[in-house]
């Protein structure tokens, strides 16, 4: 769905092609429990801002942690677009995270 990236920050949503926004309604569980609320969008800003510290975009910092946490053995992402998976095929590519 792509909260973490912050794409549903911006007015209006986020994009048209966006998956909340072109699937509306077929995500019934998901937009109950993650969708654009007010606490979920507080927390996706607050995420948002931690990585712009970190030097990081939202997606590589949400990808790279999964992928160094110790007890995670795989991990599973989707993109809509090649430069979507450019990013996430970078991020595989990236050294860890410092702690």
């Amino acid at each position: 769905m792509g909260l973490l990236t912050g794409k549903y920050l911006t007015p209006g949503g986020g994009p048209t092609g966006a998956r909340l926004n072109k699937y509306k309604g077929r995500y019934a569980e998901a937009e109950s429990r993650y969708g654009p609320r007010p606490a979920v969008l507080a927390a996706v800003r607050a995420y948002c801002q931690i990585a712009q510290e970190a030097g990081l975009s939202p997606t590589h910092l949400a990808l790279r942690w999964v992928l160094d946490h110790p007890l995670v053995t795989s991990a599973v992402v989707g993109a809509t677009s090649c430069g979507q998976l450019q990013e996430l095929l970078a991020v595989g590519r990236a050294p860890p995270l410092d702690p």
